[in-house]
């Protein structure tokens, strides 16, 4: 018997719960999105329209910042870094700017990360550290994706990380490097692929996962169905799609819909992140309530 992760409906849970959260907020929270105009695809044109349609959702001030170069783009975020009515900031990668995405993640504010790209909080990750302040009720930022993925995981009886052999075919910044993280510090063994993994390689690794999860932006490739282990649990990251969810029914124990993926839960997961973020903003910030 093969689950479907339900993700909207997941989604829905934490939504609730920001919802909650930002009624007891003194102010009224902000989030900003940035791209490089002329630099960004449509995918992230689509996912910066879905923040700011949630932001509206939850009551939350949204705002869209479009730079012309990276000149205009450095100070954007600087001026955002600034802004007491933004809290959180949402930058639009890949940038394909002359400087690498790595520079653009440390110039946003650790305090104002939301996507937990910066090296402080990428480093708290590392160290497993969950507080900056327990007393206050500050807690670490992690990256949304990756977070979506473990929560999405833990949500289903079926799956067990601790002790799990896990195979991540992503190597980036924004989902494998930290969510094999998350997921040995839950206790389980992990191996990226990427690119350059050998297909044999990939293969024997998928072959002995209780725990797949893929996030290829090729859209040619597709996860062989017969590697998967009877019982595995499969989860589809990717925007085009990696997995052909209807030939593992019967043979995985969980996998992704290819209608009902990652994207909402993940954007669940930066709002989660935006009222951490607020719990840790300066005396005054925020438009007033």
């Amino acid at each position: 018997m093969t689950s479907v992760l339900d993700c909207r409906a997941l989604a829905e849970e934490y939504f609730s719960w920001v919802r909650a959260r930002r009624a007891e907020l003194p102010f009224t929270p902000g989030v900003a999105t940035v791209m490089l105009k002329g630099h960004t695809d449509a995918g992230s044109v689509q996912y910066r329209d879905f923040i700011l349609k949630d932001a509206r959702a939850l009551g939350i001030l949204g705002r869209s910042v479009e730079a012309r170069d990276e000149a205009e783009l450095t100070a954007a975020i600087e001026n955002l870094n600034a802004d007491h009515e933004v809290q959180g900031i949402v930058v639009l990668y890949p940038l394909r700017a002359r400087r690498p995405d790595e520079d653009f993640m440390d110039l946003v504010s650790a305090r104002k990360d939301i996507e937990g790209l910066h090296s402080v909080n990428l480093g708290y990750l590392l160290k497993y550290r969950r507080w900056i302040d327990e007393p206050r009720g500050i807690k670490c930022v992690v990256p949304a994706t990756a977070k979506a993925v473990v929560k999405a995981l833990q949500s289903r009886s079926e799956v067990s990380v601790d002790g799990a052999f896990c195979t991540l075919v992503n190597n980036s910044l924004r989902v494998g490097k930290p969510l094999g993280l998350m997921l040995e510090n839950l206790g389980a063994t992990v191996v990226k692929c990427y690119d350059k993994t050998p297909r044999g390689a990939l293969e024997a690794c998928v072959r002995r996962s209780d725990i797949v999860v893929t996030a290829v932006p090729d859209p040619q490739f597709r996860l062989d169905p017969d590697w998967v282990k009877p019982g595995a649990a499969v989860i589809d990251v990717s925007f085009g799609g990696n997995v052909d969810s209807e030939s593992l029914k019967g043979r995985a124990a969980v996998v992704t819909a290819p209608d009902n993926r990652i994207g909402r839960l993940t954007r669940a997961m930066m709002f989660v992140n935006l009222i951490y973020c607020c719990a840790a903003a300066p005396e005054g910030a925020g438009r007033v309530a």
